[in-house]
């Protein structure tokens, strides 16, 4: 049976204020040849960070004029999944796994610790849709994951302290996604969980909650009977000069800023949202750009924006457009018609794209 290493990064507090870093941790524990096995950490960022999944719209999802005001730093993760907004109220656990073909993407294998250590605090959590955890119906954890080879991460944020005020003003998610939750807001869905731990855990810390945590999934009473690796000088520095690369490049967070003439989003039960941005000139279709929260995070989007590009804007052409273009292979479990159907019919319509 393979091990579980706990990585202890509280040796990076100073790195870890760069959102670049935090971000790209993941990446590292995947792609690093001394982590063979399976590997759990925790990230707790310092300062209020909006994270966007690999294949979301930032102008899209993000109030970008409320964060600038308020101080609010935008990331990207490498991951799928959708934006979510974080804080030092928020403790964020992340495992690192090998592809045995039994666990990718099975996010309830990887969330069970969660939702049993928190059920020993009084908090009544589940796992409600593809990847959400919840109390009271309301949500405090959405998992992503990112996989490279044969290596992958999946985790997932615990809500303890969190300025929701802040989540809700700063993020703006689709409406037909709000919609499939049965919500109008992001605050009406999302919920710290400090409120439901029980009279004796109320004044839990995050660090007190990360041990519970650990302890739980170790099986043990002892910190120190687990198997730990203490993050040294260079690996911080090394992470800090590939992450600055990558995930510290504006560029690629922040993506393209699309003009066009429409924008059509639907949320697909088990896939995700998916959200395209679109112009159609003479009844034909000039430019599309796709978006999502959808968890394949490494599909060809520019596959499918290229097969667009160019067909008339009717729903036979665009059905085969999409099934040109591989909808299942690059995006999900989604019919090529479903697709089609989105573009054409006005009330998948969703807001504009400029902020």
């Amino acid at each position: 049976m393979m091990a579980i290493l706990y990585v202890d990064v509280s040796s990076g507090d100073d790195y870890l204020a760069q959102p670049a870093i935090g971000q790209y941790l993941s990446t590292y524990f995947i792609t690093n040849p001394k982590f063979n096995d399976e590997v759990i950490f925790f990230y707790r960022p310092k300062t209020p960070i909006i994270i966007c999944g690999v294949n979301q719209n930032v102008y899209s999802e993000v109030d970008l004029a409320y964060c600038k005001a308020h101080g609010i730093k935008i990331a990207r993760r490498g991951a799928g999944g959708g934006a979510v907004y974080v804080d030092s109220g928020n403790l964020t656990y992340c495992f690192v796994d090998n592809d045995d073909s039994h666990h990718y993407l099975d996010f309830k294998h990887y969330a069970q610790n969660a939702i049993a250590t928190l059920k020993d605090l009084g908090v009544d959590a589940a796992m409600t849709g593809r990847n959400d955890l919840t109390v009271d119906c309301k949500k405090f954890s959405g998992m992503s994951a990112l996989k490279i080879g044969n290596r992958f991460s999946t985790g997932g944020t615990l809500m303890v302290d969190v300025d929701l005020d802040n989540a809700s003003r700063a993020l703006r998610p689709p409406k037909s996604k709000m919609a499939s939750k049965g919500v109008k807001s992001v605050h009406s869905r999302v919920t710290n969980l400090r409120p439901y731990f029980s009279s004796h855990y109320q004044n839990m810390t995050l660090s007190q909650l990360q041990t519970k945590f650990l302890l739980k999934l170790f099986h043990t009473t002892n910190l120190n009977q687990i198997p730990t690796y203490v993050m040294t000088d260079e690996d911080w520095r090394a992470i800090e000069k590939a992450a600055t690369k990558k995930f510290g490049d504006q560029k690629w967070i922040m993506g393209e800023q699309t003009t066009d003439m429409y924008y059509h989003s639907q949320h697909f039960a088990g896939v995700g949202t998916v959200e395209i941005s679109f112009s159609v000139d003479s009844g034909v279709l000039t430019h599309a750009k796709v978006f999502g929260d959808f968890n394949k995070m490494n599909g060809n989007l520019h596959q499918i924006e290229t097969q667009l590009i160019g067909t008339p804007y009717n729903t036979a052409s665009l059905t085969e457009a999409f099934t040109q273009g591989d909808v299942a292979k690059n995006i999900g479990n989604i019919q090529p018609a479903s697709l089609a159907e989105m573009l054409i019919d006005q009330q998948f319509a969703d807001k504009a794209t400029i902020n």
